[in-house]
């Protein structure tokens, strides 16, 4: 019986963990360049239960005083989150900083999609790698994210700062070069050009907050050119890959699951009272 208590418990903690990424998938629909979290549910290790003080050997082979009378589940766990890294839509923007990666025609690298990233830099110096394109300029003419956290070049260096950006007066073309007074031929210069970074494996990357993800022990070179296919386009963003009718639908899903876990867990419960009862009696 204590058993059955501990796998319907185990299917609650899992199913909770599940509830919480679902939320926070639906949370974030509208936040620019969110990838969507899957949570992975396992089973625990199947185990094979003896009877002991048996004198009977069964027929796979056990020592005398053993016998084999079953398997049993153990429940399940959330053993982790897993983003899926599927391109989002592109809606436009007035934004003249917005810009929004389509890589979608980047082919598989050993039987995987890769992926392409801005990277930036953190208030310490650490590399980030984000899909949010949704730029601005602090005060210093710094081109950065809605953080804060500076916007890098294909260099490596964060973006050379100009007053102009600003202003209007700026475009980015899919190559990712800052152009100033695009309109003016005479004073039209390149400024930079956005440093982007490939990433062969996404599931090796490691979420953190505001969209943000890293690579441990590792920084990746950013691209000297774009690969075949891949282009940015300014004044639009990328939306979150999170799909709220299906979202909804797991939610409800999840909710009837821990409910059932639930009724287990009080049937378990009413028994355990009525042998209480009975060993007072």
């Amino acid at each position: 019986m204590l058993r059955g208590i501990d796998t319907a418990a185990s299917g609650m903690i899992a199913l909770q963990r599940r509830q919480d990424a679902l939320t926070n998938n639906l949370a974030n629909i509208d936040t620019p360049g969110y990838k969507k979290v899957d949570t992975a549910l396992r089973a625990f290790p199947e185990v094979f239960l003896e009877r002991m003080n048996d004198a009977k050997t069964n027929p796979a082979g056990n020592a005398t005083g053993f016998s084999w009378i079953g398997s049993m589940q153990q429940g399940v766990y959330a053993q982790e989150n897993i983003s899926s890294f599927l391109q989002g839509d592109l809606v436009a923007t007035d934004n003249p900083l917005d810009v929004a990666i389509d890589d979608r025609a980047l082919p598989l690298v050993n039987g995987q999609k890769p992926s392409i990233f801005f990277a930036v830099q953190n208030a310490d110096g650490e590399i980030r790698y984000t899909r949010n394109g949704r730029f601005t300029v602090d005060e210093t003419g710094q081109l950065t994210t809605q953080e804060g956290y500076k916007v890098l070049n294909n260099q490596g260096k964060p973006v050379q700062a100009h007053p102009l950006l600003a202003s209007n007066e700026v475009s980015i073309n899919a190559k990712g070069e800052i152009i100033l007074n695009p309109d003016d031929p005479a004073s039209s210069s390149t400024l930079d050009t956005i440093g982007l970074v490939q990433v062969n494996n996404p599931n090796a990357l490691i979420k953190e907050g505001n969209g943000l993800f890293r690579l441990d022990g590792q920084n990746l070179a950013p691209l000297g050119q774009l690969p075949a296919g891949v282009q940015l386009h300014q004044k639009m963003i990328e939306t979150s890959n999170v799909d709220p009718t299906m979202t909804m639908t797991n939610m409800m899903e999840n909710v009837k699951l821990y409910e059932a876990n639930q009724k287990v867990l009080q049937a378990y419960d009413r028994s355990l009272e009525l042998l209480n009862s009975i060993g007072k009696v």
